[in-house]
């Protein structure tokens, strides 16, 4: 049985131990979302990000800097939302980890199904995004 849950809105950088094991399946279809987002003036990124001034900022900034295949952060510990509060994955035993590994995935606007274990980098893009973009029709075809 696989456990699937969503991702959080709010990201922060984890750099501790248990450092990534794998990239995302998805890399790839990833990096073109990235390079997307990238080309994308403030006010057009804004508004699909259905978000304020201030998130909007960070996250324009983050994808004008976005480089998927380093710095990269364990997904279970990059993403700070309710689920990953209340299962407290920075206190996990490598035993969890490991468990989590193989019965845990996270459903990813942005990167599509991750591992725990997979290395990612914060950014915002949600499910329903109204993305108008050449190679999708929105984020579920994607």
């Amino acid at each position: 049985m696989k456990i699937i849950i969503s991702p959080a809105k709010k990201m922060h950088i984890d750099t501790e131990y248990p450092s990534y094991i794998d990239l995302p399946k998805f890399i790839d279809k990833a990096e073109k979302l990235a390079d997307y987002m990238k080309s994308l003036p403030f006010d057009e990124l804004k508004k699909i990000l259905n978000c304020n001034d201030e998130i909007a900022k960070l996250n324009y900034e983050r994808y004008q800097n976005m480089n998927l295949r380093t710095s990269l952060s364990t997904a279970i510990l990059t993403y700070d939302g309710i689920q990953y509060k209340y299962m407290s994955p920075q206190i996990f035993e490598n035993k969890y980890f490991q468990y989590i590994q193989k019965n845990l995935r996270i459903l990813s606007g942005f990167y599509g199904i991750l591992k725990p274990l997979d290395g990612i980098v914060p950014y915002r893009l949600e499910m329903q995004a109204k993305l108008k973009i050449d190679f999708c029709k929105n984020l579920y075809d994607y």
